[in-house]
């Protein structure tokens, strides 16, 4: 069943309409409905956010703390202008837990974006199997216990396709994608292992997915970034030893920085960028 809504998908995603949806003055004009005007629903109003955090609070955090954080930040930010926007890949088999650690490290990064192909194949998998409207997505392993490993595979390799177009984004990626093909859309970026972390649900898909994981794992080796770390380690620790970890491989590599400089030069002789890529073909 998957396999057919997946082709389906991917059919569905060769034609994406463009300016769906256009704010003009207090009416909004929808194009798939006939360019109807209709009232536009009201505003919720803005939570602004004070620009300082009050003197009581800085107070509180001890002195080592907030020379910690500013150390960790300032790391980001080192790391973040050598990436010239040059995409990251996290595999592993983290699960929930390596989706924290991407998402945090993204906020870190100047500018990136974050994107989890487990999650976005989740919500995919709900709609094209008919699940109920604004129900939460099952999880991987409710995916796995229900389809053919082979049909959850190219699901994750139809998301991974739509991603790869993306510049300036960290990815966290499903698990089993570790085939040459996968690797190679992967490492038009810097890949990163974060090694350690224990999957959701151990023992969903059960023995066909528990082999399958032991050959995940010993592939995920070939990443370019290698970072052990603790299963009950902090998010945010985990963050700083990715940082490190590449910081680390970009100075041993100052070929890469130099290929991301090349890259980002040529985009902007053509007009584009890295923030603003040509469409892909």
């Amino acid at each position: 069943m998957l396999a057919v809504a997946l082709l389906l998908t991917r059919c569905a995603a060769a034609y994406v309409p463009s300016c769906s949806l256009r704010t003009t003055g207090s009416f909004t004009c929808n194009s798939l409905a006939g360019s109807r005007f209709q009232p536009a629903a009201p505003r919720a109003r803005a939570v602004r956010c004070q620009a300082e955090m009050p003197k009581e609070a800085m107070e509180s955090i001890p002195p080592a703390a907030m020379a910690d954080a500013w150390m960790r930040d300032e790391k980001a930010k080192e790391l973040g202008g050598l990436l010239k926007g040059c995409s990251v890949y996290l595999v592993g088999t983290g699960g929930a837990k390596l989706d924290t650690v991407g998402r945090i490290f993204a906020r870190r990064l100047p500018k990136y974006r974050y994107y989890s192909v487990p999650d976005l194949m989740c919500s995919t998998y709900a709609t094209i199997s008919g699940g109920e409207v604004g129900a939460a997505p099952p999880k991987m392993g409710a995916m796995y216990d229900a389809e053919p490993l082979a049909d959850v595979q190219a699901l994750a390799r139809a998301i991974m396709d739509q991603v790869q177009q993306y510049t300036r984004c960290v990815v966290s990626v499903w698990e089993g994608a570790v085939t040459t093909s996968d690797f190679a859309v992967m490492q038009q970026g810097i890949v990163v292992h974060v090694e350690g972390l224990a999957p959701d649900a151990p023992g969903a898909g059960g023995d066909a997915v528990a082999a399958a994981r032991s050959g995940w794992e010993a592939k995920h080796a070939a990443a370019d970034v290698v970072v052990p770390v603790a299963a009950d380690a902090p998010s945010d620790d985990i963050v700083y030893d990715v940082v490190q970890g590449m910081l680390k491989f970009i100075q041993k590599n100052p070929g890469k920085a130099g290929e991301w400089k090349r890259m980002s030069d040529s985009l902007l002789e053509q007009g584009w960028s890295v923030d603003n890529p040509p469409p892909a073909a």
